[in-house]
């Protein structure tokens, strides 16, 4: 079985971030400025032995593959920001590609979506545009191909294995699914494992994405659609929250918190109860916490304060796996280090490696 953890990439500064969010931006601005929203409220989140680390250090980057590598983690799978030849955020992926004592294999994670000004509230307000072209679906294949070719590269039966988070958004996503494998063959690939992403923004039906040529699914957590159902009366008044909020926004009166806290083991057992009609292509995620209320106004918090329950969702999900044939074992974990959303394997100063080392013992390593 693999196991494969998601990886943000944004903890480190960039100029576009500066003049967006202030000089000196990173993920940790957004972590270091989080207060507790009620008694018990796990924030801020404060890192355990990695530290506010900067990810141009190739220590750093040593530290995280040494730790993953010894708690489980077969590879990771590094967000990728692409706007017509543009890249954000594509110093940590080039630095290892440079840097082969770096040895923890890795894949790729399209995250194909406009950047807004959605942590402030502000989602009508563009800062970076997505946009897709057929010239630039080849002109994205071609580079894809040359971080393919890297010896580290994840690859299951020689496949090199590719996530497009919103597969829909594409407007003609068989012809960027037809580009990056004809690349991919002119590189001496028989072909690539593209997974679409399958969660509440992006829910496309198996004969669509059969059409499209793909054929294998991540089922991403957390999963609103997932949710416990809510009463009428939350519904309103979260619904009343947000409309406040907009208000506050155009005149400038101070925004309320609008959180929707779920129980935790309710949505492990929500997923959990979806295994029984998966395919052998269609993949769990897993998840130790979540906790967006860094980023958002309106947050959605899923706090657990217990390792063990995250452990017994990953013993079920391994167990599922388990009687896959090997090539379609592949466990995804939601994340190594989304410290503003409070997804992460990294030690904190909370629970140390508890998370760590119940995910360890939930694969049975």
């Amino acid at each position: 079985m693999k196991t494969i953890a998601f990886y943000l990439p944004q903890f480190h500064t960039i100029p576009e971030n500066d003049s967006w969010w202030g000089k000196g931006f990173t993920e940790w601005t957004n972590v270091k400025k989080a207060s507790a929203l009620f008694p018990g409220h796990r924030q801020p989140q404060v890192p355990g032995t990695l530290g506010y680390y900067d990810l141009n250090s190739d220590e750093t980057r040593m530290a995280q593959t040494e730790l993953a590598k010894s708690h489980g983690i077969d590879a990771f799978c590094y967000y990728h920001y692409w706007f017509e030849g543009k890249q954000l955020l594509e110093m940590p992926v080039n630095k290892m590609l440079r840097n082969k004592a770096i040895d923890m294999p890795f894949c790729i994670c399209w995250a194909n979506e406009t950047w807004s000004r959605a942590w402030d509230g502000q989602e009508k307000e563009i800062l970076m545009e997505q946009k897709y072209s057929d010239v630039d679906d080849v002109k994205h294949a071609k580079h894809l191909c040359e971080i393919f070719s890297d010896s580290r590269y994840l690859k299951i039966e020689g496949k090199p294995l590719f996530v497009i988070y919103r597969i829909a958004n594409l407007p003609n996503p068989k012809h960027f699914v037809d580009a990056l494998k004809a690349e991919a063959q002119k590189c001496g690939f028989e072909d690539v494992l593209i997974m679409a992403v399958r969660n509440f923004a992006s829910n496309v039906p198996d004969e669509m994405l059969s059409q499209w040529g793909i054929h294998d699914i991540i089922d991403f957590e957390p999963n609103p659609e997932e949710f416990p159902k809510r009463s009428l009366l939350g519904k309103g008044w979260r619904w009343m929250q947000r409309q406040w909020n907009a208000l506050a926004r155009k005149v400038g009166l101070p925004q309320v918190n609008s959180i929707l806290r779920v129980p935790y083991n309710k949505v492990a057992e929500n997923a959990i109860a979806l295994y029984k009609d998966f395919s052998d292509s269609h993949y769990p995620t897993v998840f130790p916490n979540w906790d967006n209320s860094p980023r958002r106004k309106a947050a959605t918090i899923i706090q657990n304060d217990n390792p063990q329950d995250f452990e017994k969702w990953v013993k079920t999900a391994t167990k599922l796996l388990q009687k896959r044939p090997e090539q379609k074992q592949l466990l995804f974990v939601n994340a190594w280090n989304e410290w503003a959303e409070s997804a992460h394997l990294e030690p904190d100063a909370a629970t140390g490696a508890g998370f760590l080392e119940a995910f360890k013992r939930g694969i049975g390593k």
